[in-house]
């Protein structure tokens, strides 16, 4: 069978070769796969947030992330308000940005806002637990789901994903100590599915938050 041949391009007196057929297939799933691994990367490296607000006191932890969160929030709300902020913010993480977050508040801010309220509203374990359910669960099941994923669902994710997310989430909360097994695995199965379901709410928010509350109501009423 005949190779499909590299299109030419003629726009604006500069001439470009565009894939056609599963060259370009291939060019976009590799592109997707590194905006993943880019932005899964800055995911992980949040784990220095839950790990100092394990190691530090509470008031210190609260002192560090609540600052963090305004400032998050002071940000992105002048960056959506204003051209010149705009222009500069885009030109920085247009490459990380999923096209919701251009026109709305991004996901590092989400996350900024979701670690502040969890170390607020929770125990010190489980907040932390929390956070790490986001840090370390959700980017496994987008990494797994981005790269081994077979079996999808109708809006996109993948059972394997799934897995992978849970498989993380429930080494988090038999890693952090102060938390009871049974409340680890419901805190887990909670995260990981509220990651994997086509909700509206930023998975940030409610991979943290939600997971956390599961936890807690697991640790308190079991």
């Amino acid at each position: 069978m005949e190779k499909p041949r590299n299109t030419v391009v003629n726009t604006a007196g500069i001439t470009v070769a565009v894939a056609n057929g599963p060259g370009r297939a291939h060019a976009a799933r590799g592109g997707g796969m590194r905006r993943e691994l880019m932005r899964k990367s800055f995911h992980m490296s949040s784990m220095a947030l839950p790990l100092f607000a394990w190691i530090a006191p509470r008031a210190v932890g609260l002192a560090v992330l609540v600052p963090l969160a305004v400032i998050a929030v002071v940000v992105d709300s002048v960056r959506l308000r204003f051209r010149g902020p705009r222009y500069v913010f885009l030109r920085a993480t247009r490459t990380m940005l999923r096209v919701h977050e251009r026109r709305g508040f991004a996901g590092a801010t989400y996350m900024a806002v979701a670690y502040a309220t969890a170390l607020l509203a929770f125990p010190q374990p489980i907040a932390v637990a929390g956070m790490l359910y986001n840090a370390l669960g959700d980017a496994a099941a987008a990494l797994v789901g981005k790269r081994w994923g077979r079996h999808r669902t109708s809006w996109g994710k993948s059972w394997e994903g799934y897995a992978a997310g849970m498989a993380t989430s429930m080494a988090v909360g038999f890693a952090v100590p102060g938390i009871p097994p049974a409340a680890a695995v419901i805190g887990a199965v909670a995260a990981s599915t509220l990651e994997f379901l086509p909700l509206p709410l930023d998975d940030n928010l409610r991979v943290t938050l939600g997971g956390a509350l599961a936890c807690w109501l697991a640790a308190t009423l079991l």
